[in-house]
């Protein structure tokens, strides 16, 4: 049995639309009898309202919640002394931060951006009561490049930022558990050689899975940090870059 795991943003997707190509090829690897992740910086509900029906088990938050079925692989979520740090961090920086549960989403910090917020995953809760919330990621919202960069060098040596294209916001990945220590966790668990999983990705959150995978899989579309690190190097989304590397490995 072979894993694949793939992110959701430039890899699998734009938005919530998967290429026909990429549809079509997960679901002949899937019927082959192997499994596919999705490994995401998305909160779990995210996840399965828009990616449900491609995959057998999720990776969210950035590697620290996984599931398959009914059944946690991996369940790292964030203390509330983290919490309190981190918004602390946050707050001195003049972000807007959104902490993210499964399916609970809690908005604080600087309110001229919580339209953004909202505007991409929906109502949020006011986030009063760190020790009150059970989240496992977190993202930023700012006015520009140059306010982003300020927040991210805050986080240094804490926290990786990964930034949504031209979009006022970046995924945040807390450093300790990302999404390369999921794929190994998951095939762990599963009884999987690492030789047997592949990762696609496409931003920086990625590098720690291309790495811990056995295989690697830049598209085309991927930031040089990315396609540095990896095996191959395929075409990009907008090009059936997801299907032509899965052919190309004889996953489908």
């Amino acid at each position: 049995m072979r894993i694949a795991f793939f992110d959701i943003d430039g890899t699998l997707a734009t938005g919530t639309d998967v290429p026909a190509s990429a549809e079509a090829a997960l679901a002949r690897m899937r019927a082959q009898g192997d499994l596919v992740f999705i490994c995401t910086g998305r909160p779990r509900g995210y996840v399965e309202r828009h990616f449900g029906r491609y995959a057998d088990g999720f990776v969210c938050s950035n590697g620290r919640l996984c599931v398959r079925g009914d059944e946690r692989l991996i369940d790292a979520y964030l203390s509330e002394a983290e919490v309190r740090e981190l918004i602390a961090i946050l707050e001195e920086a003049g972000a807007g931060y959104a902490f993210f549960g499964e399916r609970e989403l809690w908005y604080g910090g600087n309110p001229a951006y919580r339209h953004v917020a909202e505007g991409a995953n929906g109502p949020h809760a006011d986030l009063v009561d760190p020790a009150a919330i059970h989240a496992y990621s977190f993202d930023i919202y700012f006015a520009d490049a140059a306010e982003r960069d300020a927040i991210a060098a805050a986080l240094e040596g804490k926290c990786l930022v990964n930034p949504h294209g031209p979009h006022p916001s970046a995924d945040v990945t807390v450093l300790g558990h990302g999404k390369g220590e999921a794929v190994r966790d998951v095939a762990a668990a599963l009884g999987v050689d690492l030789s047997d999983t592949y990762a696609f990705g496409d931003g920086i959150n990625d590098l720690s899975m291309i790495e811990a995978a056995g295989h690697g899989i830049a598209m085309g579309n991927a930031v040089p940090e990315v396609k540095a690190a990896a095996e191959y190097v395929t075409a990009d989304i907008t090009a059936d870059g997801v299907a032509l590397a899965m052919q190309h490995y004889g996953l489908a």
